[in-house]
């Protein structure tokens, strides 16, 4: 709750806010750099106007909201899942926008970093608005777990995606890996990319599986970042990749420089095992605006995320397949020899997907 003004929850705040959120859930994916907001304008139980942030960030939900209630918003709640703008800078903070409206009570799921401290709440109370914070606060906070790793960390939410046989196996020795898992697992996975800033394998995907990297979903009208980690830029000129890098960006990371119309270059140096240094990387890409990165392999790219501690969340599509020993591992060695060395995860979630199974890890620190 606000310190400045404890109030006290209403019955009803619990099922408008669930909807703020899963206005902001929609927008997970197409909004970077800014955080994912949703708003809910209601008045006399009825909702009179409600948007979340808009793609690429502007125009922000509750101003939006408030423009589709127009007068009706005098008198009303809005609820919010992210405390709203106050800063100078914006070109119309939404705090300003809130009080010129003549809203009578805002209700808040969970604080912003960047705004505490400019008083914005308190304006909201000195103008006569009653105000609640923390109304189903941890949704909130892991809804936009990337926007805060970003601000506080300055590097984005990292989820590391694997589909692998049961005995942890992504390809057959002689490299195969297309498909191990089904059309319900496939279609999922496609589902977690569309709530991305940007896609990211190694270059040795890209050579075994000239892979595009985007979202094919119905409908679906918003590509995240395709990033490539490519050392020494063995990227074919001719890859899915590249020439669909006029169509939706794609990013290498590399030593090397290469030409081509949407391809952008993200020099790096490497290491003198010729790796990249990951926390680095993610700083690199945090300052170019992503909150949320999905990496989806291969096992030498997921590895050094792994050794470098900055893995969030695994999700673990796993098929009823064997494919034995020779087959390619998931994972290339971690350098443990200790009990306490190894990496500890606990489950989020799981699900049945047709044959398939999904598992969603979170990475205990």
């Amino acid at each position: 709750m606000n310190k400045l003004n404890p109030v006290k929850t209403h019955h009803e705040d619990f099922s408008f806010m669930q909807q703020a959120l899963q206005l902001a859930e929609d927008g997970l994916g197409r909004v970077a750099p800014n955080p994912s907001v949703g708003c809910v304008i209601v008045k006399n139980g009825e909702i009179i106007g409600q948007a979340r942030t808009a793609d690429y960030g502007r125009p922000h939900a509750e101003t939006q909201a408030l423009d589709i209630a127009g007068e009706q918003a005098q008198g009303a709640t809005l609820y919010v899942s992210l405390e709203p703008c106050a800063n100078h800078g914006e070109t119309k903070p939404c705090m300003e926008a809130l009080i010129k409206a003549g809203v009578a009570r805002v209700v808040i799921a969970c604080r912003d970093p960047e705004q505490q401290g400019n008083g914005g709440l308190k304006k909201l109370e000195d103008a006569g608005i009653e105000v609640s914070v923390g109304v189903c606060e941890e949704q909130a906070r892991a809804l936009n777990e990337g926007f805060f790793k970003r601000t506080q960390l300055n590097r984005p939410f990292v989820t590391v995606k694997i589909a692998t046989t049961l005995d942890g196996r992504i390809a057959t020795s002689a490299g195969e890996s297309q498909w191990i898992t089904g059309e319900q697992a496939r279609q999922k996975s496609h589902e977690f990319r569309a709530a991305y800033d940007a896609v990211l394998v190694g270059v040795g995907t890209v050579l075994a599986d000239d892979p595009l990297l985007n979202v094919r979903l119905p409908e679906h009208d918003f590509q995240p970042v395709r990033i490539v980690i490519d050392r020494d830029l063995k990227t074919p000129p001719e890859s899915k990749l590249v020439q669909s890098a006029k169509e939706s960006p794609v990013w290498i990371v590399s030593t090397q420089s290469m030409q081509g119309e949407g391809v952008e270059m993200i020099p790096m140096e490497a290491d003198q095992q010729g790796h990249f240094d990951v926390g680095a990387m993610l700083k690199t890409l945090s300052d170019k605006g992503l909150t949320r990165l999905y990496v989806e392999g291969g096992g030498a790219t997921i590895t050094e995320f792994l050794k470098a501690g900055l893995v969030d969340r695994l999700v673990w599509f796993r098929a009823p397949k064997l494919i034995g020993g020779d087959g390619v591992p998931a994972f290339q060695g971690l350098g443990i020899e200790n009990m306490d060395e190894i990496f500890h995860f606990t489950l989020e979630d799981q699900m049945t997907l047709g044959e398939d199974f999904l598992e969603i890890w979170r990475l205990k620190g």
